[in-house]
């Protein structure tokens, strides 16, 4: 290639490489892919600072490396693994965190308080009880239900409190009709609650308007929650002078109850500048810690029972692809198309089955090392040459002119496929990081108010249709085993496989790294998060390490 562009642009056909979106409408614009010359191919670091200018400006790239470079095949007969399993159907259309029996409690109390009503025992929904608090998250999800009507999401709704692929008419009538007898006048008080809070600095009970004999007495006041057998709520104020009704469990101190809050689930308190991440004022309605919602209806990963080879994975992948797809070959917009209407809710329940997170240490890298046997096959100058290769994953952080020099640990940027099927890659770029983010929280705020940290959780898609319409620019790369992809600072990625795909990935940092990576640990500290590194030491390190090489 030369001069280090990339081949779709120089042949003016960028704008024509397009992805299909789960529409099925053609509309994602490539990322750029980069052609190095052998010359240019010497220089990991080098040749990657020469095309920033463009590539980062699409959060990410593809590199084909020259014909000639061709690391040795490494013996895989012998390696086993671990794997995962992942709820695909969920990564965007999932309830928030929901104790249904909290959530009786508040409701319960809102119809005895303002509506003289008592609680129904079950509310049923084509023969099945239905589940108040995820209709009533669902519907919030999708802008409450004056928008739910007017915009026609009851199909999307449903998904939410029930499996299925398709919801009849009358269906979705009766559903409305089940949420606008049950669940609208409390929707309208939660709301109107909501706006009095403002400012409020203490957690409002939803009984505290109207007649109520569990009244707070001040705004310095903390109400205590006993959700188990159906007790009633515990007021109490918290004054100076008597001891400390409840303890932060961040600080330890019992000082400023105002702004302490209080699991819906255990009763264990937090000042609100305690969480992580912090908030600025307590909030309405349910509230879970970190350590309740991850016992209890945690969505993520779930790890498998058995290890698996790598030809015995690959016949489960054969046999899956063969269910969805016939014994045909299908194409990327075959199952582009299928895994975006999967994801959406649309086709039911799907979980893939995956190895992930590997440690090269423990279950060794792609790339040959000086420590690892030799292979036969391969003759010991090319062992040698590819041992020592600078675009060898193992020696790409501590090259010349990286800053992770100073860290002694791995860290997994450069992702490389070994074998198995291409990759498609989303991105959206760093330049558009906090659009991708306010989308993201008004797209999906029920999860956000569950879990404000949802970003650092690795655990939730949006199509890329949702965000291209509230004009966030998102772009596509689809990589091919032997491939090099780039994701740049601050820069959103996602994707899925093809199919059976084994890759390999690790972060570097060139010099010009630095500013993002104090971002990042601002960021960190923000959420009260464990750093991967220490932004405070690599700075130190380097400035004091006087063979620090850039």
């Amino acid at each position: 290639m030369g001069k280090g562009r990339p081949r779709a642009v120089e042949k003016g056909v960028l704008g024509q490489n397009l992805s299909v979106s789960s529409s099925g409408s053609l509309n994602i614009l490539s990322g750029p892919v980069y052609y190095p010359t052998e010359e240019e191919f010497r220089d990991p670091l080098e040749y990657i600072y020469k095309i920033k200018p463009e590539a980062e400006l699409y959060g990410i790239c593809r590199i084909v490396p020259p014909k000639n470079w061709k690391p040795p095949e490494l013996n895989s007969d012998s390696f086993t693994f671990p794997t995962k399993t992942q709820a695909i159907h969920q990564l965007q259309v999932r309830p928030a965190a929901c104790d249904s029996e909290t959530f009786e409690l508040e409701y319960g109390r809102f119809l005895d308080d303002h509506c003289g009503k008592k609680l129904r025992k079950k509310v049923v929904f084509e023969g099945e009880e239905l589940d108040l608090c995820k209709l009533f998250n669902a519907v919030k999800r999708y802008g409450g239900y004056d928008k739910v009507v007017k915009e026609k999401k009851w199909v999307e709704v449903s998904r939410f409190v029930r499996s299925a692929r398709k919801i009849s008419e009358c269906a979705k009538h009766v559903l409305c009709q089940l949420y606008r007898e049950h669940l609208y006048d409390y929707e309208k008080y939660y709301n109107r609650l909501n706006r009095k809070a403002g400012g409020s600095g203490y957690k409002r009970g939803l009984h505290e308007e109207g007649k109520s004999e569990h009244e707070v007495e001040s705004s310095g006041s903390k109400r205590r929650r006993k959700n188990i057998g159906g007790d009633k709520v515990k007021v109490c104020k918290v004054k100076e002078e008597e001891e400390h009704d409840q303890i932060c469990e961040q600080c330890r101190s019992g000082l400023h109850g105002e702004v302490m809050l209080l699991c819906d689930r255990c009763n264990k308190g937090w000042h609100i500048h305690c969480l992580s991440p912090p908030l600025k004022q307590v909030p309405l309605g349910n509230w879970y810690c970190l350590e309740c919602l991850n016992s209890e209806d945690c969505f993520g990963f779930v790890p498998g029972k058995k290890k698996y080879s790598l030809e015995t994975f690959r016949r489960v992948a054969e046999r899956a692809k063969k269910r969805w797809f016939g014994s045909g070959s299908p194409s990327r917009v075959q199952i582009e198309k299928k895994f975006w209407e999967i994801v959406e809710g649309s086709v039911g329940e799907v979980e893939v089955m995956y190895g992930s997170d590997l440690d090269t240490s423990t279950y060794g890298s792609g790339f040959p090392r000086a420590n690892d046997q030799r292979p036969q096959t391969v003759e010991a100058k090319v062992w040698d040459e590819y041992c020592d290769s600078p675009w060898n994953l193992n020696n790409l952080p501590k090259l010349k002119g990286s800053m992770l020099q100073a860290v002694h640990q791995n860290i997994t940027g450069v992702m490389v496929p070994w074998l198995g099927e291409p990759k498609c890659w989303y991105s959206v770029p760093g330049c558009q990081a906090s659009a991708f983010e306010e989308v993201m929280r008004k797209s999906l705020p029920d999860l956000f108010d569950a879990q404000p940290d949802l970003l650092f959780q690795l655990v939730t898609m949006l199509s890329p249709s949702v965000l291209q319409e509230k004009g966030v620019p998102v772009y596509s790369i689809l990589q091919e085993p032997g491939n090099f992809v780039i994701t740049f600072p601050r820069s959103y990625h996602g994707g899925f496989n093809l199919g059976l795909n084994c890759a390999e990935a690790v972060n570097f940092a060139p010099a010009d790294w630095l500013p993002h990576g104090g971002f990042g640990a601002d960021r960190y500290r923000q959420y009260h998060k464990a750093a991967v590194l220490s932004h405070e030491e690599l700075l130190c390190v380097a400035a004091k390490v006087t063979s620090f090489d850039l």
